[in-house]
């Protein structure tokens, strides 16, 4: 009998309790300082992160390959016959290819990987799409068509109030990001069909951003019902504003919120809010 089990990676801002409800396999990347290095959600959290940061901007790094492993044999004892393998964007990580790699020599688990193109709360809303698809099949290709149309129908961005995170971990170019920080600009950036960043508009300061990015939606999704998952770095109060303008505009079927995960707070900073969303 098939028994088809979610995997993901840490950069999915995946909350323990719903990992925990519905089995989700998280794997770790890894945060690498000086002279110390953690594990993403094993022995740091996310409100961990930023009173290290004042000291010395860390970098992220991939899984090890031994907790790939240890994953796939961990659901394999479990008696699961298939794995669905929701992961970061390929565009913005290594982690996506160094796990399809793994899997393609992991004998005893039919492992499909799926490139979310996405992270954070967009990743999530894909890993949440899987997990209601479960409920009703148990055909793996119509799940991976379910996530597929799903990715394509979404719309996720975030704004950050200082560019200097993203610069130092090469997410944005450092050209472009200096004379950002120079100019006090900060732009609205989406995650494009093609899983990378790109700047959606530029604003100068972090509340106009804000605003930007609620208008991007409600323009958008105008009288639309849709789903919504939020992240936030270490100010919730502006995801629940984002949420709570989004809601006057749109029809809110789904509404999901958690906290950015450390890696990805690594390149974001102490104050950064996201969303992503598509219409039901």
């Amino acid at each position: 009998m098939k028994k088809i089990a979610i995997i993901t990676d840490s950069a999915g801002d995946l909350s323990a309790s719903f990992a925990k409800k519905h089995n989700i396999k998280v794997i770790p990347l890894r945060i690498c300082f000086s002279d110390r290095e953690f594990l993403d959600g094993v022995n740091i959290r996310s409100s961990e992160i930023y009173q290290f940061m004042d000291k010395e901007i860390p970098k992220s790094s991939l899984p090890y390959r031994n907790d790939i492993i240890s994953t796939f044999e961990q659901v394999k004892s479990e008696g699961y016959t298939d794995v669905i393998y929701i992961g970061i964007s390929s565009g913005l990580s290594g982690t996506f290819n160094s796990v399809r790699l793994i899997a393609n020599e992991f004998d005893g688990l039919n492992i499909h990987c799926f490139d979310s193109k996405a992270l954070s709360c967009a990743q999530n809303m894909l890993i949440s799409t899987a997990v209601t698809a479960l409920k009703t099949t148990d055909n793996v290709q119509e799940i991976l068509n379910k996530l597929q149309k799903t990715r394509k129908k979404m719309v996720a961005m975030f704004c950050v109030r200082d560019l200097t995170y993203l610069i130092k971990g090469g997410r944005i170019g450092k050209v472009a990001g200096t004379v950002g920080t120079l100019l006090k600009l900060c732009p609205v950036i989406k995650v494009n069909d093609d899983g990378v960043y790109e700047t959606a508009s530029k604003t100068i300061g972090f509340n106009r951003a804000i605003d930007t990015l609620i208008n991007e939606i409600k323009t958008h999704f105008a009288n639309a019902e849709i789903a919504i998952s939020l992240t936030y770095s270490s100010n919730k109060e502006i995801a629940e504003k984002i949420k709570s303008e989004i809601k006057k505009h749109c029809k809110v079927k789904f509404c999901e919120m958690n906290p950015v995960t450390a890696v990805l707070g690594v390149h974001t900073g102490p104050d950064m809010a996201g969303i992503a969303a598509y219409q039901i």
